[in-house]
């Protein structure tokens, strides 16, 4: 079972929430509450949006999520530099890839070095013979690709190492960057029970990047060969695709006979192969002819030119990008309006920075246990304003007495106390005696010069280091 040993937030596979249009929708933030009085906003203006924030949350548990120790797989604390295992894939799976044609065992590990995670790919130790040349090989590779290591359309290949700690014989691990909550073309649209057609812009906006891709790769005189099937194309982030191992081929595969340009050639008609699959998983075949019943002729066209090979033409990258036209355009569109999106979100939790520092200040500031016996401290003056304006925010009443959560009220206060407005408030002593008539900005001040105040008693106390 599956679910032993592959953490259960691992890969999202509805295939409804992937593409840009489905992603922007969950980006949209709908807030169905009462009209806003002039001055005010609704709460859900002042955070990101729910999705984005459980989706980062979970790619976030998932960077830290491990494997117990002492576990039945055998799996090690460390692996190398690289901690906090957590196995990718069906590590009891002794059948090798249909890609790659070699055993691989995939772990996510941070590494001690720097602290960020990677995907750790382990290749089995009689396919690949874990010696000196081997390991030499890898590195060579990985100077090969170095170029393309950061580009938006790869998964960047880092290292390579030497390890027994797994297993308990030496084996060479290639490592690549890891993408959290990324889930593989084949699970989320070829092998899964939804037969129904695939939006045509969906193909569109696979083409366009797969092109972009290409014409990256091969103006480095590379080619992509296996990271081009299904079970390698990965979808980060829910819109991107990545091709993962690559450069595994050119390790595995030294003795092959085509030279550069067949290779892209051959990557061409690979991206050919697979948008055919995708256009045609409602048939039980693939065929120009299907594709033509349920899509454009335009996108039928596009299939056959770079599944066909013209005579004296050697199809690649730019050959391939060329034949988009506009669809590029519309893609570029898409992506632009869901970065100023993105940018929407941050900023909204920038803010949110701004209030956290404004909270941390005030609660220093109210009722320090360790000064309740201090005259200088006693919540007088402006230490008494702040500790009734604590309750003015945080512990409003209802007019029959029950507790008023009001999320907004909570928010807006701080802003306006962050902004030192001249608005003025009510505040109410707790035995309801006497009433306090004091703007937010009068409130802005009592908070500097008591934290002021505060700041300059604590580094009194703290001993000065000797200046050099």
């Amino acid at each position: 079972n599956e679910e032993v040993y592959l953490h259960p937030d691992l890969y999202d596979e509805d295939e409804m929430g992937y593409g840009i249009d489905a992603v922007m929708e969950k980006l949209t933030v709908s807030d169905v509450t009462k009209p806003i009085q002039p001055g005010h906003s609704k709460v859900a203006s002042q955070f990101m949006s729910e999705q984005l924030a459980q989706y980062l949350n979970q790619r976030q548990q998932l960077i830290f999520a491990h494997i117990q120790s002492q576990n039945q797989f055998g799996i090690p604390d460390y692996i190398h530099v690289y901690h906090s295992l957590l196995p990718l894939e069906d590590i009891t799976r002794v059948r090798p890839s249909a890609a790659l044609q070699i055993t691989t065992n995939v772990f996510k590990g941070v590494s001690s070095s720097d602290g960020y995670p990677y995907a750790l790919w382990r290749l089995n130790e009689t396919q690949v013979t874990p010696t000196r040349e081997t390991f030499q090989d890898a590195k060579e590779v990985i100077k090969k690709w170095s170029a393309v290591a950061n580009y938006p359309h790869i998964v960047g290949l880092r290292d390579a190492f030497l390890s027994n700690e797994y297993g308990g014989t030496p084996a060479l691990y290639m490592v690549y960057d890891f993408h959290p909550k990324a889930a593989t073309i084949e699970k989320v649209y070829i092998r899964t029970s939804n037969r129904s057609v695939i939006p045509e812009d969906v193909l569109w906006s696979f083409a366009v990047q797969l092109a972009n891709l290409l014409l990256m790769v091969h103006s480095h005189g590379l080619s992509l060969g296996p990271s081009l099937t299904p079970s390698k194309l990965l979808i980060t982030n829910k819109i991107r695709i990545r091709a993962n191992a690559v450069g595994m081929h050119n390790l595995l595969q030294k003795d092959l006979r085509q030279n550069v340009q067949e290779q892209q050639a051959e990557d061409v008609w690979r991206v050919g192969q697979l948008l055919m699959l995708m256009a045609c998983r409602t048939a039980n075949s693939t065929s120009l002819e299907v594709v033509s019943r349920n899509y454009s002729k335009q996108f039928a066209q596009l299939l056959q030119n770079i599944l066909t090979i013209q005579k004296g033409i050697l199809p690649n990258g730019s050959y391939f990008a060329h034949l988009l036209g506009q669809h590029a355009f519309t893609e570029l569109s898409k992506i632009n309006m869901l970065n100023d999106m993105l940018y929407e979100n941050l900023y909204k939790e920038l803010q949110n920075g701004r209030l956290l520092r404004l909270l941390v200040k005030l609660g220093m500031i109210n009722e320090r246990p360790d000064d309740s016996t201090s005259m200088q401290w006693a919540d007088s003056g402006d230490r008494y304003l702040l500790k009734l304006f604590r309750d003015f925010v945080f512990h409003q009443k209802t007019e029959d007495g029950r507790p008023n959560l009001d999320f907004g009220h909570v928010v807006e206060s701080l802003n306006k106390l962050d902004a030192g407005v001249r608005e003025q408030m009510m505040l109410l002593s707790r035995d309801e005696k006497s009433v306090l008539v004091v703007s937010y900005k009068d409130m802005k001040q009592a908070i500097i010069a008591a934290y002021d105040e505060l700041q300059s008693r604590s580094e009194a106390r703290t001993p000065k280091h000797r200046q050099w």
